[in-house]
């Protein structure tokens, strides 16, 4: 059961490519829509270098990501992803799949950061399962 919940997930997450991140620190609580791309359930974030989230994210790493899948129509249920983790900046990484269309890989490295985001807890809800319907991965 839980191989075939982790593959749910990463699923869900290779399907979708945008998010919204969010994390804490002594300035408050601090959100960016970000462009992400999984590896296994690791998440690699592009956030721009002018966020607030690319200054706390060192001192205060912890963080959660919010992956809403695109309604049709405004009654249809609401499906969305929940992830839970800790983000560190990479140095060394590819920009392939990560930059907006036309970006430049040159001059991205002055623009960007990107955040790995190792998970902690991934909850999934679905309500075309019913309301409150949650699957969880605990991952420690």
């Amino acid at each position: 059961m839980l191989n075939i919940l982790r593959e749910r997930m990463r699923n869900f997450l290779s399907t979708n490519r945008v998010g919204v991140l969010t994390g804490s620190g002594t300035e408050g609580t601090w959100t960016m829509p970000v462009r992400y791309r999984v590896k296994n359930l690791e998440l690699d974030c592009l956030v721009p270098r002018w966020a607030d989230i690319a200054y706390y994210v060192e001192p205060y790493p912890e963080v959660l990501m919010v992956v809403l899948v695109v309604l049709p129509s405004p009654g249809d249920p609401l499906c969305w992803l929940q992830y839970k983790g800790s983000a560190r900046p990479l140095t060394n990484h590819d920009w392939k799949g990560l930059l907006p269309t036309g970006a430049s890989e040159n001059l991205a490295k002055d623009m960007y950061l990107v955040l790995r985001v190792v998970p902690e807890r991934i909850d999934l809800f679905d309500e075309n399962r019913g309301w409150g319907a949650r699957e969880t991965l605990e991952i420690r």
